[in-house]
């Protein structure tokens, strides 16, 4: 191996996510800037609650994007556009594809998640990581547009697979373009309540979308997708929205890890085998876990911040206290969202307004 530089920093942001951006933003107003470090591969993070409305051709790209070279020059961070190859929690670097070797005093990691692709499948298109989502959802464009994809699959039953199912149909309305929607649960969004099922299901047969529930896709091979009990349903093109897997970057890295490859922190987000370390969104494990959701990494921003400021000055840190129960918007794709909490929920284009409200106010704090 090459000879490799070598700088410093004493806060090391790895990934630009819900999480990171918010640290950002309130750490450089605390003025400490300039002690910080944010790598990302692509200054443009998308912020992943408009991501349907992108799809169904509600936002452009920039309304869903955060700049984070500019976020960054803001707040006196400095911004470095590259990927990370590597991570030595014990000799405290970070290894960058650019040939670069980042030392740092602490390390906070929020690089999201990666599909869980049955088999390891290379077909089809995966929602996440959404930036190259979105570069993928314009070749889509292409082919529908030139009549060589009339059969789409979206994988996946819970909010993400539903979301992404409604949106397909709005963006290719005027197209001879089937939609469907399979997974392996029993019926839709398992986890919300009987209510909003029944709702989802209504709305899915309205906007002819086929759901086929139990079928847990094992392969994709000549055009099909199959079963593990070896049913068979056509496709010209499939979107994967399934679970979330653990980038393999953190495999080697010497940190402590759950079952699934997930950093293993405390309510502080914290390591738990390496005190200098943070982590928060996707790529953390907490000791009550919670789904691997937007809406968490947005709530772990503000005491990520703070316990990063509270750890340099050596004092107690606070705890994250995710929500037992938490509100969930639905969009349809069509002007209008499903409200979920507390086992009720109730649908109306006033939903779809009022996450729109939220979504935009989330957006502002970092323009």
């Amino acid at each position: 191996m090459g000879e490799q530089s070598e700088t410093m920093a004493p806060i090391l942001l790895l990934g630009g996510g819900h999480a990171h951006v918010e640290v950002v933003r309130l750490l450089g107003k605390a003025g400490l800037g300039a002690q910080i470090k944010l790598v990302s591969p692509s200054r443009q993070t998308p912020y992943s609650g408009m991501l349907p409305g992108y799809i169904s051709g509600e936002y452009g790209f920039d309304d869903f994007h955060i700049d984070l070279a500019t976020l960054c020059a803001r707040s006196g961070v400095e911004f470095v556009e590259t990927a990370a190859t590597g991570i030595d929690v014990d000799r405290r670097f970070v290894l960058l594809a650019n040939g670069e070797r980042l030392r740092y005093g602490l390390l906070s990691i929020n690089i999201g998640s990666v599909p869980s692709v049955p088999g390891g499948l290379s077909v089809g298109i995966s929602v996440k990581p959404i930036a190259s989502f979105t570069d993928r959802l314009a070749q889509l464009d292409a082919l529908v547009a030139e009549g060589r994809i009339s059969k789409l699959s979206v994988v996946g039953q819970g909010v993400a697979g539903i979301e992404v199912a409604f949106a397909l149909k709005r963006r290719f309305e005027g197209h001879s373009v089937s939609i469907s929607l399979v997974g392996r649960a029993a019926e839709v969004v398992p986890e919300r309540s009987c209510r909003a099922r029944k709702m989802l299901e209504r709305e899915l047969r309205n906007a002819k979308i086929v759901h086929t529930p139990a079928f847990d896709v094992l392969a994709v091979e000549d055009s099909e997708l199959i079963a593990r009990d070896e049913r068979r349903l056509a496709v010209d093109e499939v979107i994967w929205t399934t679970s979330s897997g653990a980038p393999a970057l953190l495999r080697d890295t010497g940190l402590l890890l759950d079952q699934d490859g997930f950093i293993r922190v405390d309510l502080t987000l914290q390591s738990l085998s390496h005190p200098d370390v943070f982590a928060a969104g996707d790529v953390a494990s907490l000791p009550d876990p919670r789904p691997k959701a937007g809406v968490f990494a947005v709530k772990e921003g503000p005491i990520l911040a703070g316990n990063i400021q509270r750890f340099l000055s050596k004092r107690r840190m606070k705890s994250y206290r995710p929500q037992s129960s938490w509100l969930v918007l639905i969009s349809l794709g069509d002007g209008r969202a499903i409200a979920d909490k507390w086992g009720f929920a109730i649908l109306g284009s006033w939903v779809a307004k009022w996450k729109h409200r939220i979504d935009s106010r989330f957006m502002r704090k970092y323009r």
